[in-house]
């Protein structure tokens, strides 16, 4: 149960995320901005990790699959991200993020054979076309720079698919390691990783104003800010779920972070959803409530 939960709040903090990050990423940019959230949470989280380490991280099954992960899942996942998010908007990128949903599920049976029962792949299926009809006829506003789309909208929707099936196989090759580690240090490890290929690969990269950008301490701030919850409270929530749950419920469980957006959109634009998002956003709602009964 305490997996459950830790995913559904893992849900909420990316979808707060998510909206606060929208113009950020516009300004830095997709690659600058990714780079700069693992820098503050490399060493936000550095404490923890000197007093809690052990020798286990060095073993090379656990090394690999940490390894791994944080290219799929990190690098190329959360790029992707950003530039769906860039040219897609939050609400758009939601609605291709639940995507996960499907993969994890099949990619879980296929290598972990850890198939959910058939009551618990009823609330995913719920959660899932709930999520999908939510967001679809969730009503926008024309002219918010929230909503409209901004450069090559194919690019956007590649990256959005890339980004859920991303997701998913970093959560499949996760899953094994976690039984014998710490999540938030495997979590931080997945960070620091990540972050020092892509500092690296900087020097490969013409024209890259960073530095130039960060000179707005303001914005610079307010991106470790967001990285240290998205990355470093959502994602670490998501690892400490993944230990104590099926993987597919728990992927399923945290792709409601779209129906959490509905709400919070309303809020900020005044714009009401619509019945339609309602009705998809309480299927989603009645779902969760049947895996968490089950």
């Amino acid at each position: 149960m305490i997996g459950y939960i830790l995913a559904v709040g893992a849900a909420a903090t990316w979808s707060m995320v998510a909206l606060s990050a929208t113009r950020i990423v516009r300004y830095f940019g997709s690659y600058n901005y990714n780079l700069l959230r693992l820098v503050g949470i490399i060493i936000l989280f550095l404490p923890y990790i000197v007093i809690n380490w052990s020798p286990i991280y060095f073993n090379k099954s656990v090394f690999i699959a940490i390894f791994l992960s944080s290219i799929i899942g990190i690098i190329i996942g959360d790029t992707f991200l950003f530039v769906c998010l860039k040219r897609l908007g939050p609400r758009r990128q939601a609605l291709l993020f639940s995507l996960q949903i499907p993969f994890t599920i099949i990619l879980a049976e296929i290598f972990l054979q850890t198939l959910p029962s058939m009551v618990e792949l009823y609330g995913c299926f719920l959660i899932f076309f709930g999520i999908i009809v939510a967001i679809q006829f969730n009503r926008t506003i024309p002219d918010d720079d929230l909503e409209n789309i901004q450069g090559n909208k194919y690019i956007g929707l590649i990256a959005g698919v890339g980004l859920a099936l991303c997701q998913a196989i970093g959560i499949i090759l996760m899953k094994p390691v976690l039984e014998v580690t710490d999540p938030i240090i495997v979590s931080y490890l997945r960070v620091m990783i990540a972050a020092i290929l892509m500092f690296f690969s900087l020097g490969f990269m013409k024209n890259n104003n960073l530095l130039e950008k960060m000179k707005d301490v303001k914005k610079t701030l307010y991106s470790i800010f967001l990285g240290f919850m998205g990355m470093g409270v959502g994602m670490t929530m998501l690892i400490i779920a993944l230990k104590n749950g099926d993987p597919g419920i728990i992927s399923t469980l945290s792709s409601t972070m779209p129906i959490m957006i509905i709400p919070i959109l309303w809020i900020v634009t005044k714009n009401y959803a619509g019945h339609l998002a309602v009705t998809g956003a309480t299927l989603t709602c009645f779902g969760a409530g049947v895996i968490f009964l089950n």
